[in-house]
């Protein structure tokens, strides 16, 4: 039978990666890159399916991401290569015709390319600089090679990983202030706000280019994380706070599992969730057509559950008489799908709050901390399952066996359909954990999960 140390995907070694990156781009294109850029994946200790709600979430970058080695070109094409074995295909030209993976790309350049059109609601009030500064010369475009370490449909986010590792890439070489700032100079000139900035332009791509329902956790812990801090991000205006997680990881590990299912969120299912709870909203008053966020229905500060048992009331006295109600897109949703979207989004808009002051206070023993973050992570998981509906048997099992083995906590992350457990298990435990999830399938994926550092130039 496999063990933990067997079923490890590892992070690699940064520098060898680089170096062997560099050199499979000289073989592909003929020339040198003139840069390689990495962006982390993510886990979400909380905060699933509420970023675009408004809602907090508690995410934190991984060790592993995707790297990426490019050199300009003044053509304005992109010419790019995954060495990912499932979709390399060799040298790919952008295009609507190129396979969907390469849209993640090019959505990204489309979206830096319009900051400071006034049309991309990206634009910023307070120093225009900054869209100076992160928008790409006219003709731009560069051949790109790109490598991922992250499971691709993973629930990790390989998805926001590329479009922030290419953001790097193209503001190192594209832009004023990736020639003001060469190679490594990039990382540290990076402000917070040029970051958030980028993250905003990701999040565009991700949402009207790609077309995928995206509330821009992702993007954000990507570019703006930190080592050894899992981040509070407030999703109503993207303000961050970065929490010290090193009490909690003294004797803790998070450990991720990959079910080796892949989750897209671009075929339907998880726009349907985001749909249906942004109709149950707009029942209540909430509606986005009219600028609101569902974060709305429960007080700014210290909401609690007996606010959330309030909105639920409210919404089964207006849905009485009705089987379906209406949403802001016009469609008719059934109303019990509605209400089990609603409950989850307002439940996990709680836990959010509780995560946030439990690792904000450090006032408890570290055995009684993890206790409660573990709680607050299966509960979480419960809600996916039975509210949200978009686990699967693989992860109800995985969660199901790493809680009998001793974990302190588990839940399905990312957007569903498929993708990743996170457990939260002593370390003591941490063997007794995966040998019982390998009983149930020994193809099984294990990621080791500590807060890592931001995108970055490498």
């Amino acid at each position: 039978m496999r063990t933990l140390d067997a079923a490890r995907h590892p992070a690699g070694d940064p520098e060898q990666i680089t170096a062997d990156l560099r050199a499979q781009f000289l073989s592909t294109f003929g020339r040198d890159a003139e840069g390689t850029w990495f962006a982390p994946g993510r886990a979400n200790l909380n905060g699933e399916h509420i970023d675009f709600h408004g809602g907090r979430c508690l995410p934190m970058a991984l060790s592993h991401g995707t790297y990426v080695a490019a050199a300009p070109r003044t053509d304005g094409v992109l010419q790019m290569r995954t060495l990912d074995p499932e979709l390399d295909s060799g040298v790919i030209p952008s295009g609507p015709e190129a396979p969907s993976w390469t849209h993640y790309v090019s959505g990204v350049l489309w979206a830096l390319q319009g900051l400071g059109t006034g049309a991309t609601g990206l634009d910023d009030d307070g120093d225009p600089s900054l869209i100076t500064n992160l928008t790409p010369e006219d003709g731009f475009g560069a051949d790109l090679l790109i490598l991922s370490t992250v499971p691709v449909g993973g629930g990790l986010s390989s998805s926001a990983a590329l479009e922030c590792a290419c953001a790097l890439a193209f503001v190192g070489l594209g832009t004023p202030l990736g020639h003001e700032n060469p190679e490594e100079e990039l990382t540290s000139a990076l402000t917070d706000d040029h970051r958030a900035l980028l993250a905003q332009a990701c999040i565009r791509a991700e949402v009207e280019f790609v077309g995928a329902g995206t509330g821009g956790l992702d993007q954000t812990v990507s570019l703006r994380g930190a080592e050894n801090r899992i981040l509070s991000l407030d999703c109503r205006d993207f303000s961050v706070n970065r929490l010290n997680a090193s009490c909690l990881l003294r004797g803790y590990r998070f450990l991720a599992v990959d079910t080796r299912q892949a989750h897209w969120l671009v075929d339907g299912q998880f726009a349907a969730r985001r749909a249906e709870a942004e109709a149950a909203g707009a029942l209540l008053g909430f509606s986005v057509a009219e600028g609101h966020q569902l974060r709305e229905a429960l007080p700014e500060r210290r909401p609690k559950k007996l606010h959330v048992t309030e909105r639920l009331t409210e919404f089964d006295e207006k849905t009485a008489d009705r089987t379906q109600i209406t949403g802001p897109d016009g469609q008719d949703y059934d109303a019990a799908s509605c209400r089990r979207r609603l409950k989850h989004a307002l439940m996990e808009m709680l836990r959010s709050e509780k995560l946030h002051t439990l690792l904000s206070e450090e006032a408890f023993g570290l055995d009684h901390m993890a206790a409660e973050i573990g709680e607050i992570m299966t509960a979480g998981h419960v809600s996916m399952r039975d509210e949200a509906e978009v686990s699967l048997p693989a992860a109800d099992r995985i969660v199901d066996a790493a809680l009998g083995a001793g974990a302190a906590g588990a839940r399905l992350i990312g957007g569903g359909f498929g993708g990743s457990v996170l457990v939260l298990v002593h370390e003591d435990k941490m063997h007794d954990v995966a040998a019982a999830a390998l009983k149930i399938d020994a193809g099984l994926r294990f990621l080791d999960v500590a807060p890592s550092a931001a995108a970055r130039v490498v």
